[in-house]
Parts: C-alpha cells; structure tokens; sequence
C-alpha cells in the first residue's frame, strides 16, 4: 500500500514490498529503481529522488518536472527506414529500391520495399545491455508491439515522443497521483482501470462485468516491470516428411514467454539484475540472442534464475519466484497459452545448469525439465511422448530421421548412462530409497531390452557383436548392415509397444523381449517380475525409452568408410 503527501509540489510515494499485490507491481517498483540508475548514468535530470531504501521498501520523491523527465525516456521513440521483401498489405512503400544479395556462392539482384516504422528507444536497457542496440533490446521491441502494445491506439505515448513532444503520459499520471493524494486526505479511496498494455492478463471488466482496477500509486509501478524482465521465445515445430531421404525439422517461433521476477528483497535484487543485464550472453541465433530461444516456456524461468545464481548464491534472499507468461499474437488478439510461477531450488537449478550445458532434443528437454520442476521421476510422462510424436523422431532411423535436431535417442542413452554412473557411486544402504529402485529398475529393463536387440541384429544380419573391432579410441566400429539390422528391430519392437496396453503388453515383454537368452540375478528378475505386475505403464515407459536408447549406435570416423564398404 503506498501514501502519498505534497510538500512543495512533491510528491512522495511510499512503497512496501510486502503491501504491493502483485509480482508485476512488485516487479515494476524494482524495475522503476532500476530505470532511475539508468537515467543517473546517463545524466539525465531531474531526477526522481530515492530516499529511505532498505531490503523491503522504499520512498521517492517526485514532482512533475521529474515525473516528465522519466516517462519523456520510458516512451522515448523514433521513426526509422527497413527494407522488406514482401508489401505490406494495406501500407504503400515510401520506395522501391535494388539490393545485391548472395545465394549459393552467386550474387543476385532482388527487390526490397521500403518503409518507416515506429520504434521505441529503449535507452534505459540499452544502458545495461552488453550488447547495446543489439538482438537483447529487439526482443524487447517484439514483445512489446506484439503483447503489451499490440493494439495500435495503445501506442500513442510513443508517436508523441517521436515527435520529440513531451510525454502526455506524465500530466495523466501526475493527475491521478495527486487526486489520489486529496481523496485520501478526506478518508476516501480512489481507483483507476487498469490497462492490459501495463499488465499482462488485464481487462477492463471481466466476463461477471467486474471491473479491473487499483489505486493510482500502485498503477504508476506497472509501468516498469518489464525492465526487470526477461524476454524468451519458445520454439515449436514440425516434421517435414521427404520422399525416399530423411524428414526435416521446420522451427517456429511460438509466441513470447516473459519471465516477471518477484523481489524479496529490493536492495539486492536491484543491484543483481543489473548486473545480470550485463551479463545476458549476446550470441545470437538467426536474429534472436541465442539463449533466448527455449523449447519450453518454464525454461524461461529457470534460465532467468540462473543469470542470478551463476555469479552469487543469495538467489533466495532476494527473488520470492518467478512467473512466466507464455503470451501469442494470433490475428489481432493476444492469447495466454500458459501461465506458471516458479520458486528459486538450488537442486532444481544445478540440474537446470546441466542441461543448459548441451544442446538436447526439445521433446526430451521437455520431458526431462517438467519432470525436474515436479519433483516427479525423469521418465514421468513419457508414454504421452511416445504415443503422440511420429516414430522416426524417437527411434533413429538413419533414413528418416531428421538430422536438423538433436537426437531424442542420444539424450535417453545419455540419460541411462549418468544414472547408471549416479548408481554406482551410491552406498548400498542407500539402494533402498523410491527413486534409486526406479532408476535401478530402468537400467534393468535397458538391460533386457539391449539384449533382445543385439541377439535380433546379429541373427538379421548375420554379423557377431563379439567380432566388431574397435577404433583407435576403443569405440566399437558398426558395420552399415548391422546398423540397420538394429533399426529394423528397435523401430519393430517399439510400434509393438506403442500398439499395446495393460496384459497385453506383458504378454509381449515376457513372450518377445525376454524370448532370447536373459540373465539376472535374483533380486533383479523379482524386481522386474513385481513392476511388470503392480507398474505395467511404468514398464512399458521405461521399455520403450531404452529401446530408443538403443536404437542409435555411436558413430567413429570409421563409419563413413565401412559405410562405403558395405554399399560397394
């Protein structure tokens, strides 16, 4: 809850974090501390004044002049000339003009229409942004045409500025903060609408005509939150089926996921944002900062808390949560596709650092990161992947699965792999536990499942596992009939899987897989004889993973050349 009081055309506006409804009020009066550095650094004045900050609250002054000076930089705009290949339905071009573009290592004139658009400033980031003017202070732009201003009446604050005219935004604010302080003055309450162009998820009355409204003081601090922000798109995509040659993986982006922090602490969270602002990593892919591009939109948050915690360990002092807002401009409506609020887990984060590390097959990722921030086993969910997504991008297929994305089989190989090293370095006491059994239960059924592949590839292929040499690096070298002896059976085993439920699939497993010769000790068959009993989807989740897992070999340089020499 914020006071207000005059004092020589003053206005002082007092904040408790604590007070502030939400996290994108307590957002923006972090951000709105952030913007007022910004406008320090850069000269600006005069200045909003910050008085009394301690971890939870803060007061400033400002009168009009200073509250002129912050929305004449929040609003700041240009006009600014882009070549585009394509008209713009409805828009003439201020010109046409010939451009020299290379393709295929040959040069060709092409035609580019040329127009002026609106572009806001955006210097209070830019001050922070390594990357000044780059793709960071861009994604911003996007998001806010196409979320925050997608509707063009919303945009008048910033063709004002492009004008270089005073921001009208100021007076109106001004205006309301001051009603707000004479009301309150005779004990009375005032309340202003709140736009959707400040809040994501506003309306100005919902469908029981309620409307959507909140004090002046606290109004003014939505305007703010979204330099504290974190901008991300999430990624879709779809498979491009080829005739006789593998498929293609076609990306899209799907919209904009934006990642609003919710301070528990104003002083550190004010001087760690910034920081982590300069540190935002500026590779770029196509022409969005690299990072960026996620295949989930909870990878958002958690790649905004990691910012925080790679440089310091006081996340939680100073971060409450994160919420995202996965937002898409469908036609001229702007739709919440999901909403999710996450709270800072150093375990969650260490596993989040991990992934990061390797560039992994979005289907996986977002299998295994769902189930991290869940709390629920890494395979949890599976069965919904394998029942819906085309077999070749689960199973490798050397002919039809794309090469343009990282391979779901790889990431399930790798991911048996390290529990397989996690396993052995567990005391025997420790065995006992839920999420060892599962994942001792996992390495079992990868087991059995290996097995029956390799006994299938030999007998298709006539080729001996045992007799395979190896390379200099002690990597087994595949023949190419091999190779595709062991995708034939895996593909096979796994549209047998997926066709089947509850007995039926047991009936399988026992009747196929465990058709060749099988050998576990005692403890591991009575744990795989009570999961095919009392966990028949868990086994099958888990039987279908490994036969994915083992459906890709590793490739040496050896390959391309016992390739030839297979064809030949």
């Amino acid at each position: 809850m914020s006071r207000e009081t005059t004092q020589d055309e003053t206005l002082t506006l007092s904040y408790n974090l604590f007070d502030l409804p939400t996290a994108q009020h307590k957002a923006g009066l972090a951000g709105l501390l952030v913007m007022i550095e910004s406008m320090r650094r850069r000269g600006l004045e005069p200045l909003p004044e910050i008085v009394d900050l301690s971890p939870t609250g803060v007061t400033i002054l400002l009168n009009q002049d200073s509250l002129q000076t912050l929305c004449d930089d929040l609003f700041d705009a240009e006009i600014i000339e882009i070549q585009v290949k394509s008209k713009w339905q409805g828009a003439t071009p201020k010109e046409t003009v010939e451009v020299t573009v290379e393709q295929n290592g040959k040069e060709k004139q092409e035609k580019r229409f040329v127009y002026d658009i609106l572009q806001p400033k955006g210097l209070f980031l830019q001050a922070f942004f390594p990357d000044n003017n780059g793709a960071w202070i861009e994604l911003w732009r996007n998001m806010l045409w196409n979320v925050l201003r997608a509707q063009p009446a919303t945009r008048k604050v910033y063709e004002e500025r492009s004008r270089n005219e005073p921001s009208g935004g100021a007076k109106e604010l001004y205006t309301s903060l001051v009603k707000e302080m004479q009301q309150g003055q005779k004990g009375k309450k005032v309340t202003e609408s709140i736009a959707g162009s400040v809040f994501i998820g506003a309306q100005s009355k919902n469908a029981e005509t309620v409307s959507f409204a909140g004090v002046p003081s606290e109004n003014f601090l939505l305007h703010f939150w979204h330099i504290v922000s974190l901008i991300f798109v999430p990624r879709a995509f779809t498979l491009e089926r080829a005739k006789d040659k593998a498929g293609r993986i076609k990306w899209q982006d799907h919209g904009f996921a934006i990642v609003i922090p919710e301070p528990s602490h104003l002083d550190y969270f004010s001087e760690d944002i910034r920081d982590a602002l300069m540190r935002l990593e500026t590779e770029k892919s196509g022409k969005r900062p690299k990072r960026a591009i996620i295949d989930l939109h909870q990878e958002g948050g958690l790649e905004y808390l990691y910012y925080f915690t790679r440089q310091r360990s006081k996340v939680i002092d100073c971060i409450n949560a994160v919420e995202i807002y996965h937002i898409h401009k469908q036609g001229n409506n702007v739709r919440m596709l999901a909403a999710e609020r996450i709270t800072p887990d150093k375990r969650i984060l260490e596993k989040y650092e991990g992934v990061r590390k390797n560039r992994m097959n979005p289907l996986f990722k977002r299998l295994y990161l769902d189930n991290i921030l869940q709390g629920t086993p890494w395979h949890q969910g599976s069965l919904d992947i394998m029942a819906t997504c085309p077999a070749e991008l689960l199973v490798y297929e050397r002919s039809k699965t794309p090469s343009n994305m990282p391979y779901f089989s790889i990431d399930v190989s790798k991911r048996l792999h390290a529990i397989e090293q996690e396993l052995q370095e567990t005391p025997e006491e420790e065995m006992n536990t839920e999420e060892n059994q599962d994942n001792l239960l996992a390495l079992r059924i990868r087991g059995l499942v290996r097995q029956y592949v390799q006994r299938k590839a030999e007998s298709k292929s006539g080729l001996t596992y045992k007799k395979f040499t190896k390379d200099e690096k002690g990597k087994t070298i595949y023949p190419a009939t091999y190779r595709e002896a062991v995708e034939k059976v895996c593909l096979d085993a796994f549209l047998a899987m997926r066709g089947r439920r509850e007995q039926d699939f047991v009936e399988y497993f026992t009747g196929t897989i465990c058709s060749v010769p099988q050998y576990l000790p005692e403890d591991d068959f009575l744990l795989v004889s009570q999961a095919l009993i009392n966990e028949r989807d868990k086994v099958k989740a888990l039987s279908m993973l490994a036969v994915s897992a083992c459906s890709y070999l590793p490739v040496n340089k050896e390959r391309k050349k016992d390739n030839k020499g297979e064809k030949s």
